[in-house]
């Protein structure tokens, strides 16, 4: 029983430290927004910025295997090229080793609980602040909290265990690579279980300290965490393109390989120049049985080495990325892709696991469709305002633009559904409601375009439907009133939109409103009335003033606290 006790406090505790690293890697997310994306999106083609932008994304979000999902994600959406997503893979395996130095420094030498419940109390009242930002900070204290008030809870939940009662655990060693390999595999399972290598991490140096693993088999199983944390990134990438397949199993392919020198070497080259790096001998430090000692001898020398291993083994295929790219293109050929995605520009697959950046690239894909109802617009008052001019192909142009915003729509739609499966914050929640909103809104202004294109044909048929030479200036300065419109409505519905940009949309709208009711009123005193001219002047009319009622409602917002 009391065995099944200790267990169970071991797995909250580790429960714990989880739900903690969640929490505030997700808020450091959304704390971050499109920032990250900006980041990934500066890349060149220089293998070295790749590395810096992995490292620092991955220093911010505080999780390798959610950098590697973003990374993923854009690769599959055409944002970053494959070389460039194993560089910044390679970075992030860097980046990693900040939180086993933070667990490391803080977690094993100073009182956790002087600062882990402190800054979950100030989290969760700052959670209750009106103020986004203020909240999405306090999350981030809330789970910087919690993941420390776990790391302490792990501590206490390790009971001391008796020379006879360690006899397992040298079992396991002393037996040179078969020993090394067994560890690794042990650190591999544990972080596939647990989902993040720095859990594992922690769990590696709660046990070291214990007495439960050796030194060296606390290193291999480090090893092994680097190979499991790949996992995460490929389950992320099934269902996706070949691109994105190709960048998680580069992750793999770079860590395995990285696993395999480093296990060669441990003994004879990497102990030792660990031991020279930092000094004191953490072997001796177990074996005094000073349990203050050991621990800041053992979190030390394997934070160091964690760190000596992803920066070599970095260093090491760094020259070697177009090779790795080479191979992992070999290994997963080109597939089919889901049929929507062959309509988008900035989305091909889903991956709601980073839901804050699957918006970005939603906005960006929303701004593509307010240009193609722009072009499509342009297109169309030309044939309407130009009777006399050939239409051409332009009546199946306008067709085939219309179809596009339909499939856009769809397109959009898919994405936003699956993203709104992910755990959301309410103005996530609500931001994703209103672009599905606008999308479809933007398809009716497609529909509308469409039938204007029809009254252009008509008006192209026989030359007593044609409009007056009135109304066809009146609705050149519409189209190109239009025209701003709708380039306006493209940069409101990107992701750096403001409430400023719509306020002004809205005053354009008005303004165009405002010239098509007087131009209306006037039609009734026109030397039109009573002939087909007017009933084509009269449906243009109706058509654009249903353009503009949706063009307000996609401007129209509600004031929000900032």
């Amino acid at each position: 029983m009391n065995a099944f006790l200790l267990f169970m406090n071991l797995l909250g505790a580790l429960g714990i430290f989880l739900f903690g690293m969640k929490v505030m890697s997700e808020a450091l997310q959304r704390v971050a927004g499109s920032r990250l994306q900006g980041m990934l999106n500066t890349i060149t083609g220089n293998r070295f910025s790749a590395v810096v932008t992995g490292f620092m994304t991955t220093s911010v979000v505080q999780s390798s295997s959610a950098t590697t999902v973003m990374v993923v994600g854009f690769v599959s959406a055409g944002l970053l090229s494959l070389t460039q997503a194993i560089g910044v893979i390679m970075g992030a395996n860097i980046g990693t080793t900040i939180t086993g130095w933070l667990v490391a420094l803080l977690g094993f030498k100073v009182k956790i609980t002087s600062f882990a419940l402190p800054a979950a109390g100030v989290g969760v009242a700052m959670t209750a602040v009106r103020n986004t930002k203020v909240r999405y900070w306090g999350e981030v204290l809330l789970g910087f909290g919690l993941l420390f008030l776990g790391l302490a809870l792990l501590k206490d939940s390790v009971p001391d265990l008796s020379e006879e009662q360690l006899l397992w655990v040298n079992s396991l060693s002393g037996r040179g690579m078969l020993s090394t390999l067994t560890f690794i595999a042990l650190g591999t399972g544990l972080t596939v279980v647990l989902q993040s290598s720095s859990a594992t991490m922690a769990l590696t140096l709660t046990m070291t300290i214990a007495g439960y693993l050796p030194y060296d088999g606390a290193m291999a199983m480090i090893l092994g965490e680097n190979i499991g944390t790949t996992v995460t990134a490929n389950i992320a990438a099934v269902g996706t393109q070949a691109a994105a397949r190709r960048a998680a199993r580069a992750h793999f392919v770079f860590n395995i390989i990285g696993a395999t020198w480093a296990a060669l070497l441990m003994g004879p080259v990497m102990m030792p120049l660990i031991d020279a790096i930092v000094p004191g001998d953490p072997v001796a430090a177990m074996a005094s049985g000073d349990r203050v000692i050991a621990a800041t001898m053992i979190t030390s020398h394997l934070a160091m080495f964690h760190t000596v291993f992803n920066i070599t083994n970095t260093l090491v295929m760094l020259p070697f990325v177009h090779q790795l790219a080479a191979l992992v293109t070999r290994w997963i050929p080109e597939d089919e892709v889901p049929e929507w995605s062959a309509f988008t520009t900035h989305i091909s697959s889903v991956l709601p696991q980073t839901p804050e950046l699957t918006i970005v690239q939603v906005k960006h894909e929303m701004q593509h469709m307010a240009e193609v109802l722009g072009a499509m617009n342009n297109e169309v008052f030309f044939s309407l305002t130009h009777p006399l001019e050939l239409l051409g192909t332009r009546v199946e142009d306008a067709q085939a633009s219309e179809q596009l915003t339909d499939e856009l729509e769809l397109a959009i739609g898919e994405v936003l559904t699956h993203v709104s499966e992910a755990g959301l914050s309410e103005e996530a929640a609500e931001q994703i409601r209103g672009m599905a909103g606008d999308t479809h809104r933007m398809e009716r202004i497609g529909d509308h375009i469409k039938r204007l294109m029809g009254t252009a044909a008509r008006q192209h048929e026989s030359e007593k439907r044609r409009m007056s030479p009135e109304s066809l200036a009146f609705f050149t300065e519409v189209g190109e009133d239009l025209k701003k419109t709708f380039a306006d409505l493209a940069v409101y519905l990107g992701p750096e939109g403001t409430h400023a940009q719509a306020e002004a949309l809205m005053e354009q709208i008005r303004n165009g409103r405002k010239v098509l009711r007087k131009f209306s009123k006037s039609l009734l005193k026109s030397e039109e009335r009573g002939t087909k001219g007017l009933i084509l002047t009269m449906d243009a009319v109706h058509v654009v003033e249903d353009i503009y009622d949706r063009l307000r409602s996609i401007s129209y917002v509600e004031p929000i606290v900032d």
